[in-house]
């Protein structure tokens, strides 16, 4: 069984539209539905915005539907100057950009007895992949970048914070949940992967390109996640 997690109702809705329901069940007030999805049987999550609601429900999922494999397919924020809004990002890396332990010679994102880089199954990073490029053939839509992603309570909304972002972690994007997400999997020893689709460009704008092209980014996301969801099987 693939477990699917989103943060927003816009993340799951089209993939909900065409599952195939068998039940549906509601833990931790998060709803989670249970059917097929292009043949392919899976759970699928809205767990919320933020970390905390990101690692309660990966640890609900694993606990109670003890999933193969598991992803994450949401929008973030872009933090390179060359990246066009609707552009899909892989998270070969995660990091949490808000723990803060440097008052004991740490790093920014560096947790005791915990690697700071919270790495995707390299075998699932492939299979994403692969997937773009069934989903999107002849170079005509999104580009594809591969890399490290960050992760925080916090929606980036300031050139400041954009560009700490980029030189203190080489990070290509900026979201809510997937290290989080990463993290509660690599506890427990399931292999992941994050996927991210760029709404915005984590500048002053955000807030209004968030709202305008979340609906065209979701469309994106799905075409990938339409082709992933039966390799994984």
């Amino acid at each position: 069984m693939l477990a699917v997690i989103g943060a927003m109702d816009e993340e799951v809705a089209l993939l909900r539209a065409e599952m195939k329901v068998v039940g549906a069940e509601t833990h931790a007030g998060i709803l989670v539905t249970k059917g097929e999805f292009k043949g392919t049987e899976i759970v699928l999550a809205q767990c919320g915005i933020g970390k905390v609601n990101a690692a309660i429900c990966t640890q609900m999922l694993i606990n109670l539907y003890n999933p193969d494999a598991l992803v994450f397919s949401g929008v973030a924020g872009g933090l390179l100057p060359n990246m066009q809004v609707g552009d899909l990002i892989i998270a070969s890396h995660l990091i949490q950009f808000d723990i803060d332990l440097t008052a004991f010679g740490r790093r920014h994102g560096e947790l005791p007895d915990s690697n700071r880089m919270i790495q995707s199954a390299p075998d699932l990073i492939e299979k994403t992949a692969d997937a773009f490029d069934d989903a999107f053939p002849g170079g005509d839509g999104p580009s594809l970048m591969i890399g490290t992603v960050v992760s925080g309570d916090r929606f980036v909304e300031d050139s400041k914070t954009l560009r700490w972002l980029q030189r203190e972690f080489g990070a290509l994007a900026t979201e809510m949940e997937g290290a989080a997400v990463g993290y509660t999997c690599q506890l427990n020893e399931v292999p992941f992967v994050v996927t991210r689709g760029l709404s915005d460009t984590a500048n002053e704008s955000a807030p209004d390109d968030f709202k305008s092209n979340l609906h065209t980014v979701c469309q994106h996301s799905f075409r990938l996640m339409e082709r992933l969801i039966p390799a994984l099987a």
